[in-house]
C-alpha cells in the first residue's frame, strides 16, 4: 500500500514510522531531531502542515496530520 502525502508524492506504507503535526517542531528535542535527520525538500514552506518520519528520511506535507492518519488507517484496514 502507498500513502498519497500531497502534490505528486507517495510513500510506501511499510516505510512510515510516524505522521506528525508541524506544530510540535517548536519543542527543543523535536528541533534537534528534525535538524539531524535527512529531509525531503518541499518547495513551499508556508503550506507545510505535517511531516512524515520514514525509515530513512523526513518528508514534509501540505496535508494535515489528521487527514494523513485517516488515509493511512483506511489503507491498512482496506487490504
Amino acid at each position: 500500500m502507498y500513502l498519497h502525502i500531497g502534490g505528486a508524492k507517495i510513500v510506501a506504507a511499510e516505510d512510515i514510522i510516524g505522521i506528525f503535526n508541524m506544530s510540535i517542531k517548536e519543542k527543543q528535542c523535536n528541533k534537534e531531531f528534525l535538524q539531524s535527520t535527512p529531509q525531503s525538500a518541499y518547495s513551499n514552506a508556508e503550506e507545510i502542515k505535517s511531516f512524515i518520519v520514514t525509515k530513512d528520511k523526513i518528508i514534509f506535507s501540505p496535508i494535515a496530520s489528521g487527514t494523513l492518519n485517516k488515509r493511512f488507517q483506511n489503507n491498512i484496514f482496506d487490504k
